[in-house]
């Protein structure tokens, strides 16, 4: 689950809001905070393998993360457990289809 992409309770939102608008991209979707997020996590994985980057070493890293804090938004992982995140945020659906908070 991600944090609602409209919102900016959570400062990770706010910048990727930010970078969003700069890039010229304003029509905000959870996909492509989803996809935000997953690169931010990404390039910490490889920050913390190091200069001589192999498989083993990211996942090595990846493995290690411990509640790496991203603007507010944490993710943790180990050897058994691979999901990063237990992040819940409640979104609801209008009768127009629209997200509500």
């Amino acid at each position: 689950m991600v944090p609602f992409p409209w919102g900016a309770a959570v400062p990770v939102v706010k910048e990727y809001q930010q970078l969003s608008e700069k890039a010229g991209f304003k029509d905000y979707n959870f996909s492509a905070i989803e996809g935000f997020l997953a690169a931010k996590v990404f390039v910490e994985g490889l920050r913390r393998a190091g200069k001589n980057l192999t498989r083993e070493a990211f996942i090595g890293s990846m493995e290690k993360m411990q509640d790496v804090d991203l603007w507010r938004f944490f993710v943790s992982y180990s050897p058994t457990n691979h999901a990063g995140s237990k992040f819940v945020d409640l979104t609801i659906i209008g009768r127009d289809g629209k997200f509500l908070r």
